[in-house]
């Protein structure tokens, strides 16, 4: 029998039938004569904190074992600690016992490690004794990111709090990359490994229970929070409020009860990070050993390479035409490049140091409680109004706070500028809303204020009908007249302004986009419109660009009475090789040669899958979305880099589609139910069903899985838009959504085409693992 390596168990104490089982196989081991299996519970706590002795304990062992049939602080924190210390993690499973929330499926991590299942000791110890590779169940292979020094994680519930913490971190002049979960609710073990590993400070924290999500995100926290730990960065853990943290690592972190103690805390963070940054001999990652090593697909989301994006950025025409200023929409769908148009297109424009460039990222959540406390009361005819002025007014003062930033030195030394730059001083200094923070910040005061005058004069009064006198008194805290002419004047300086203004749909919540919405995006693109015109009767220069999804967008053109008025590009994807182009100069900037993409992928990944191309495998399964394909391609290398292979093979590219899949169900459901609430758990309707459907079966699995009668029409062109699935025609061949670039009547004159014969849909391949859907 082979001999069992040192082994640390840890559980939760709950439910107690867990606890059973396991020291049943602590026992079994130690009446077996096996000393080097234990648990938590063996170990001698008193006078001590028992995470501390549980650290020490995963220092000493090789395996680490983890069991996650209910998700706790706890294990999770320890779980990230052991992989950071390149430990060999096992994680475990009661499969008799249902999972309380939060669930893994929605937590991720998890389930991108794998786990090994039983029902009984005798199981358990068999998988124990399974055990036979010791080596750490995730490399560390990835080099310090000294550029974006920081990593953090957001909340899907962006609360003022949440707001603030980022703020700070933007004042405190600490470049980061984030995890976002408004972006991707699940957060993949290996991904959050190389970006903590890469890190030289980790600020993360923890939400209230009685927030949406809450356990969610606290168990994504303490993961992270486990890794920097045993990478040894600097942490700062921020808790809002005296819960939730468990008592056992109460010392972890620093509770806030006031905005102002966020402040203090990143204030002795920040130091911390840049002294790491400029220590002599930081500690480096391992050096790579094969070419897979050394090989990094970057970010899917461009927030997080912003830095380095322009290294390998791919030129398409429509960046072109954005740069150009021939349109004012960029529109896409999630994950196909919106943010790094909008990152390229401001970095170039900065270029020439005479231009202004205004780069505008608000939180979502801001807007919606504008909507909530004070449009609600508005009457239609005052409605798009009043946005309209509120949007003007914002732009307008936001343009004075970068000039008066951009230029603070530098109208010292221009004698031209004296003049103008005090008296946008003397005039934006007037109010409360310019004072701190960041644009989400102030947006964010200026709202409040706004709220608390409406509800002072009117009440709960509804359907209120504002004159221009009763708009003027709600919005401006300047006179608009003069802060418009004094930046006007100021503006005759300069080459030109650029107004960029992403994520205003961003973070909505997945109860359906309402009219409210639609007329808070038309008014802002009026708005902006507004400014160019009052800008061009003094020959200035002005260019705004708004990026939307294409959902938005949708409703926007329909709800909007001169369609197609807006110049737009559409950064749907259909070109497959623009993909690989995309993929090839990532290759080139980890250091392979600059060499066609043919020749490259064969060196990192074997040839085909299952009889077809390797890389084609891939594109047909990330539904033509850069952010997709890049997020499936580094679960596969991170599967290959972890077990030691010299490529990409089968066996990793079968884990990464699976773990990919797992994550995609979740965040296509986020994305149908933003314009469908009816259809918010509809791809779980097709959980162990066969891939192809004839119509009348897919009618009737809808219907059978609760979707309303009356929507099955409706329901059914949502799933062929987010190419969810296609339509398969005579010879045998799948159209989708993207094979038609994206025209949704041609799809549909084909499906009509083919009602004589039979409508037959098939489910993309993307969905087929983690749907469990016979092919």
């Amino acid at each position: 029998m082979p001999s069992i390596a040192k082994t640390f168990f840890a559980y939760p104490s709950s439910p107690p039938e867990i606890t059973a089982v396991v020291e049943q196989v602590v026992s079994n081991f130690k009446m077996a004569g096996v000393d080097s299996v234990e648990s938590w519970r063996q170990l001698d706590v008193a006078g001590h904190f028992i995470a501390d002795q549980i650290l020490n304990k995963i220092d000493e062992v090789e395996v680490f074992v983890a069991d996650i049939t209910q998700l706790n602080f706890n294990v999770a924190y320890e779980v990230g600690y052991a992989l950071a210390q390149g430990k060999r993690v096992v994680l475990t499973r009661h499969k008799g016992i249902q999972q309380l929330d939060p669930l893994i499926k929605d937590v991720g991590i998890f389930d991108t490690i794998g786990w090994k299942e039983y029902q009984n000791s005798n199981e358990l110890e068999a998988a124990l004794r399974d055990i036979t590779d010791f080596s750490p169940s995730i490399k560390s292979v990835y080099p310090l990111n000294r550029r974006a020094p920081v990593y953090l994680i957001a909340a899907r519930i962006r609360t003022d709090q949440v707001t603030r913490i980022i703020s700070r971190v933007k004042k405190a002049r600490l470049f980061f990359r984030q995890f976002d979960p408004a972006e991707s609710p699940r957060l993949s073990a290996t991904q959050a490994f190389e970006q903590v590993s890469q890190s030289f400070g980790v600020l993360l924290h923890l939400l209230p229970d009685r927030f949406t999500d809450a356990s969610i995100h606290n168990i994504q926290a303490a993961f992270i929070a486990g890794l920097a730990e045993g990478f040894d960065k600097v942490l700062l853990f921020l808790q809002d409020g005296e819960e939730p943290v468990p008592i056992d690592y109460r010392d972890l972190v620093t509770a806030f009860l006031d905005p102002s103690q966020i402040d203090e805390a990143i204030g002795e963070f920040a130091p911390k990070v840049i002294e790491a940054t400029q220590q002599a001999q930081p500690a480096e990652a391992a050096r790579a050993s094969t070419i897979l090593e050394s090989v990094t697909f970057g970010a899917s989301a461009a927030e997080n390479e912003f830095r380095v994006l322009s290294s390998y950025y791919l030129d398409t025409e429509q960046f072109h035409r954005a740069m150009r200023g021939e349109v004012r929409l960029v529109v896409g769908r999630k994950g196909a490049g919106k943010t790094a148009v909008f990152s390229q297109v401001r970095d170039r424009k900065r270029q020439n140091a005479k231009n202004i460039v205004l780069d505008l990222l608000p939180d979502g959540y801001q807007l919606l409680k504008f909507k909530e406390l004070v449009l609600k009361f508005l009457g239609a005819g005052s409605l798009e109004h009043t946005i309209t002025a509120f949007w003007e007014y914002l732009l307008l003062l936001e343009v004075c706070h970068k000039l008066l930033q951009k230029d603070q030195a530098f109208h010292m030394r221009d004698r031209r500028l004296t003049e103008p730059y005090r008296k946008l001083v003397e005039l934006y200094q007037t109010d409360e809303y310019v004072v701190e923070g960041d644009f989400s910040e102030r947006l964010s005061t200026l709202l409040q204020h706004i709220t608390d005058d409406y509800q002072a004069k009117y009440g709960e009064e509804t359907n209120r009908s504002l004159r221009q006198q009763d708009v003027t008194e709600l919005l401006y805290r300047h006179d608009v007249g003069t802060l418009r002419s004094h930046v006007t004047e100021y503006l005759r300086f300069k080459d030109g302004l650029f107004i960029l203004f992403d994520n205003i749909d961003k973070g909505w919540p997945t109860h359906g986009l309402t009219t409210d919405d639609i007329a808070i995006v038309r008014a802002l693109i009026e708005a902006t419109r507004k400014v160019e015109r009052q800008l061009a009767k003094a020959e200035i220069d002005c260019f705004a660009l708004t990026f939307l999804r294409n959902d938005v967008y949708e409703l926007l053109v329909r709800e909007t009475s001169d369609r197609g008025k807006e110049g737009h590009v559409a950064l749907d994807w259909s070109d497959q090789d623009m993909l690989r182009e995309m993929i090839r100069r990532r290759l080139i900037y980890s250091g392979m040669p600059d060499r066609p993409f043919e020749e490259l992928w064969p060196q990192i990944c074997v040839s085909h899958v299952a009889g077809e191309d390797s890389f084609q495998y891939l594109i047909e399964r990330c539904l033509m979305r850069p952010r997709a394909l890049i997020d499936l391609a580094s679960h596969c290398l991170a599967s290959a880099v972890n077990l030691g292979h010299p490529k990409i093979q089968v066996t990793d590219i079968e884990k990464g589609v699976s773990a990919f899949s797992s994550d995609l169900v979740r965040d296509i459901g986020f994305e149908i139910s933003d314009v469908l609430p009816e259809a918010e758990n509809v791809l779980y309707a097709f959980i162990g069903e066969a891939q192809t459907l004839p119509s009348a079966a897919l009618r009737k699995l809808l219907e059978q899985s609760g979707m309303p009668i009356s929507k099955i029409d409706e329901i059914i062109k949502t799933l062929l838009w987010y190419g969810v699935i296609g339509v398969k025609r005579s010879d045998g061949a799948v159209t989708s959504i993207n094979d038609v670039n994206y025209e949704m009547p041609i799809l549909n004159g084909i499906i009509r085409k083919l009602e004589t014969s039979g409508v037959v849909y098939q489910i993309n391949a993307a969905f087929v693992s983690a749907l469990a859907l016979s092919e």
